[in-house]
């Protein structure tokens, strides 16, 4: 566990130095394991619960009885969500047996880049993108790879998707615009890094797949639907969205593997060097002006398609530890330390638990969580990003899926990009998406204008 960046500031722990080898393969750095934990969880007031443990059994996370009387409650489901979502199952995390966009559409298009190698023929094609969404942005880590990303859900999700037909796009258009995804539905989304020869991968889940390659088109990096390689992938990110009783909108939460990118200091500013140590995506002395920056748009993007290899190398930094802006003086400060606290406690707990498992999981952790203050202010056309309406981790970023968005305002959480607002087409020929309650899914907004292309 690294905990120079998980760990401090929020409580006073002793530590025992130790010395741990960067996981892909950078740098070696000092880092330590609380002292006497079984007496500090006895301290903490959001506790893990103790039937999570050992992970094999840990019962699936709480949905038609959710009980939502406190911010802990929310960590708590999000922490439940996740052991349960990595569990094995047959040899593999249970969410990779789970439906891909692609497969429920019946439309390869939807989902084409990174295809695992089947373990049974009954497991479905992973969907991927590379491009992260809302700002076209490609992370490319320190070897110069893109970082592909896959799309998951759950089966009562897919059933109610089915059981509608709300991939027909008519159908959708005309939905029930104040019905909502039924207690259970689960949407998720990975981003995997591309493992080098030789790189350490012990600390991270891994997989064999089969990559679509990029190339350059009329000025554009694309897939490549012809070329394919095969890698090994690490996971260093998974977003989770779940619809548990009362809260409609569900509960966005988000993890990311320990060694991803250092935290922001509150105090920073262009100059300041965010690190003096390597990360998987951010380089040691980089300043805090040099991070998190998309060229997308820029003539400095370039593609060697021989290689694989883009310029220039993003440097990630992670703009908010646990989501929440130290020096908001807008929100409620108690509540944010309150929330930021909770998260901070159960990372502590269930890696130390994990870690006795002796899991690859103990080196993952909950960056945050965010939620409706009360689901009944979910409504269908209505702007959700509205602090008032939210609680929780009120400007959470995934560091490796949402990097670039971390400092707009318009897409600094997951509800200024997932709501129920009208949708507007990308192209002028196709229809409008009304406002409804499931808009809340990209994946049925994305399949709607799809079929009109």
């Amino acid at each position: 566990m690294t905990v120079s960046n998980l760990t401090k500031g929020l409580f006073a722990v002793s530590f025992i130095p130790v010395t741990l080898l960067s996981a892909c393969g950078t740098a070696t750095r000092d880092t330590g394991e609380p002292q006497a934990m079984t007496s500090q969880i006895a301290a903490f007031d959001c506790k893990a619960e103790s039937d999570w443990f050992p992970q094999n059994q840990t019962p699936k996370p709480p949905f038609d009885d959710f009980k939502g009387n406190s911010n802990c409650a929310f960590h708590q489901w999000s922490w439940q969500a996740f052991l349960w979502l990595t569990q094995s199952v047959d040899g593999e995390p249970r969410f990779l047996s789970f439906e891909s966009p692609a497969a429920l559409y019946g439309d390869s298009d939807l989902g084409s880049g990174i295809l695992p190698r089947m373990t049974k023929s009954s497991r479905p094609e992973l969907v991927d993108e590379f491009l992260q969404a809302g700002t076209d942005g490609i992370l490319t880590d320190q070897n110069g790879r893109s970082v592909y990303y896959s799309q998951y859900l759950d089966s009562t999700f897919a059933q109610f998707v089915t059981e509608h037909d709300l991939t027909d796009p008519t159908k959708l258009a005309s939905f029930n615009p104040d019905t909502p995804f039924p207690n259970g539905a689960m949407e998720l989304k990975a981003s995997w890094k591309i493992v080098q020869p030789n790189e350490d991968t012990s600390r991270f889940f891994t997989m064999p797949a089969t990559v679509t390659l990029l190339a350059n088109r009329s000025g554009k990096i694309v897939i490549d639907p012809e070329k394919t390689e095969e890698v090994t992938l690490a996971l260093v990110g998974l977003h989770i969205a779940g619809r548990v009783e009362g809260h409609p909108e569900m509960i966005w939460a988000t993890f990311e593997h320990d060694e991803n990118a250092p935290n922001v200091p509150a105090d920073a500013t262009a100059e300041t060097v965010v690190s003096k140590e390597d990360w998987t995506f951010y380089e040691a002395g980089t300043t805090f002006g040099e991070c998190n920056r998309n060229p997308s748009n820029s003539a400095s993007r370039k593609l060697d398609e021989r290689t694989q290899t883009l310029t220039p190398v993003t440097q990630v930094c992670r703009l908010f530890e646990f989501g929440n802006d130290p020096n908001d003086a807008v929100n409620d400060r108690k509540s944010i330390a309150k929330n930021d606290s909770n998260i901070h406690d159960l990372n502590l707990q269930v890696k130390q638990q994990l870690r006795t498992e002796s899991s690859v999981w103990s080196n993952y952790f909950e960056v945050g969580a965010i939620w409706f203050l009360k689901g009944n202010d979910f409504k269908a056309n209505e702007s959700l990003a509205d602090d008032d309406f939210l609680t929780g981790s009120l400007k959470l970023s995934n560091a490796t899926i949402e990097t670039f968005t971390q400092t707009q305002s318009t897409m600094n959480n997951c509800f200024r990009c997932h709501n129920t607002n009208q949708r507007f087409p990308p192209e002028v020929t196709m229809t409008p998406l009304p406002g409804l309650e499931v808009d809340i899914s990209h994946i049925l907004v994305n399949g709607y204008f799809r079929s009109q292309q």
